[in-house]
């Protein structure tokens, strides 16, 4: 009896012994690739494992599009070896606030990506970040195009201008934009455009709630000589995520710079209510996005838009029709586009502010209208390719140019 009661304890201390080894190799290879994640340029760093399942969480902050910095973190994983008969799971986050997740199948061999959130992100949400992206300071120079065609002798009518943004993140989720507009060259824009002068000044926090509802809440000086509040909200469908609804809330009121003079309608000061609802469809096969919309605009004139939208590489176009429920706003249509930018891979030099570049976009009134189907932008930095970022259709497609593990 002695004996085995001798016996017993031997093997309960090896297999003490092997389960301590285990966890501590485990947690020095999640350390081990936590660091090679912030060498390669990543921010917000987690990485943790168990038996069957090894996550990381990363933020993108060294490549101008999404897919490309999620690509390169998967080339990470590879070289540190992990992929090595358990799944692996990679949390996209976007100022703190998790996208979407990727995952390899080892029976399959290949990637997938959702915007669900799992027993990955359950995993892994509690432990601590590597190189916070908190405090870093970018300093975004959009250059931005506007054409017009008003008089029949001209082509065309232009306005080109470099309107760079400072942006940093002061805490999770939260984002801070205050942008100024460097007129280039102004044919028939008006005296106002010919000054330097502010343009969007903004505060949002993007947050995520329960039911794959993404959301983004904004304050500040809005596109369109507009200022106020607004809320936006996303929803991919979980039972087919090419599917998905967006809604818009704001309550806005007039404002105009002449210089860095701030004018504002003093008789008038109530902020009044916008909205707008939209369902979009998005084919990976003709890798666009489909969508049709009811709107308030900025005249308070109501109307109904669809709108297509073809996705490249570095690059989107969109063409769209437009209808006013008013008997005064005629039907309207045209086109709008997005441009990345070179560089497209970018280093931070420790805490210094990184200037970089950013799109180039323009959206073209066909019919010139001037009047009714106004809109508005909420950041400096809200595009139709923007948008696109974090769309899963998109990031599969461009992750197999990279012939990772497909």
């Amino acid at each position: 009896m002695l004996y085995v009661c001798r016996l017993n304890s031997r093997l309960f201390s090896v297999a003490l012994l092997l389960m301590l080894t285990t966890g501590l190799m485990a947690q020095e290879r999640s350390v081990g690739v936590a660091e090679a994640l912030v060498k390669s340029g990543f921010t917000n760093v987690r990485a943790v494992e168990n038996d069957s399942l090894f996550v990381v969480t990363v933020e993108n902050d060294a490549y101008k599009l999404q897919a490309s910095g999620l690509a390169a973190a998967i080339r990470v994983l590879e070289e540190q070896g992990v992929m090595d008969g358990k799944s692996v799971k990679i949390v996209a986050t976007y100022y703190n606030v998790p996208q979407v997740t990727l995952t390899y199948n080892p029976a399959v061999g290949r990637w997938k990506t959702s915007y669900r959130l799992d027993d990955g992100w359950k995993l892994v949400k509690r432990e601590a970040k590597s190189n916070s992206s908190i405090g870093n300071v970018d300093i975004v120079v959009y250059p931005q195009l506007s054409l017009m065609n008003l008089i029949i002798d001209q082509v065309y009518q232009s306005l080109w201008q470099l309107s760079p943004a400072v942006e940093f993140s002061p805490w999770p989720g939260a984002k801070v934009s205050a942008q100024v507009k460097i007129p280039l060259f102004n044919d028939g824009y008006g005296e106002l455009e010919d000054k330097v002068h502010p343009g969007l000044i903004t505060l949002s926090q993007r947050f995520r709630i329960p039911g794959n509802i993404f959301g983004r809440v904004s304050a500040g000086l809005f596109s369109n000589n507009r200022h106020g509040v607004a809320l936006d909200l996303y929803h991919p469908f979980s039972f087919n995520e090419r599917f998905s609804i967006e809604g818009s809330f704001s309550m806005l009121g007039l404002s105009y710079w002449r210089g860095f003079e701030f004018h504002y309608n003093v008789s008038s000061p109530v902020l009044k209510p916008y909205w707008s609802a939209k369902v979009n469809y998005y084919s990976p096969l003709l890798g666009s996005q489909f969508s049709a919309k009811v709107q308030k605009f900025l005249l308070d004139d109501y109307g109904v838009k669809g709108e297509m939208v073809r996705h490249f590489r570095y690059c989107s176009i969109g063409f769209y029709l437009e209808k006013g429920l008013n008997s005064y706003a005629r039907l309207n249509g045209g086109f709008s586009f997005a441009i990345t930018l070179p560089p497209y891979r970018y280093r931070r030099y420790g805490h210094a502010p990184r200037v970089t570049t950013s799109f180039i976009g323009m959206t073209y009134n066909a019919n010139n209208e001037q009047r009714w189907f106004k809109e508005n932008k909420y950041e400096a930095g809200d595009n139709i390719m923007e948008k696109n970022g974090f769309n899963p259709y998109y990031i599969d497609k461009e992750i197999s140019r990279y012939n990772i593990n497909y």
